[in-house]
C-alpha cells in the first residue's frame, strides 16, 4: 500500500479514510505506519522514506564524519 507521507488513505474495504494509529522506526530511512479504520476495524501497515535531514544521518552532513588520521 502506498500513500504520499501527508495524507490519510482510504480504507481498502469501506472507503472511509483511516487515522494514523502509530509511528514505528525500521531501517534507516523509513519508518512504519499503522493506520486504522474507525468504521470497519481494518488495519494497514505503511512503510514511509523518512527525510534524512530530519534522521541521526544529519551527524554526516554536520562532520560527524572525518578522514583517517
Amino acid at each position: 500500500m502506498t500513500a504520499p507521507t501527508n495524507e490519510r488513505p482510504m480504507c481498502p474495504d469501506c472507503k472511509h479514510r483511516m487515522a494514523l494509529a502509530r509511528i514505528s522506526p525500521r531501517p534507516r530511512g523509513f519508518d512504519e505506519r499503522t493506520f486504522e479504520c474507525s468504521t470497519c476495524n481494518r488495519t494497514e501497515v505503511v512503510r514511509f522514506p523518512v527525510d534524512p535531514m530530519q534522521t541521526d544521518a544529519v551527524g554526516w552532513l554536520a562532520g560527524e564524519l572525518k578522514p583517517p588520521q
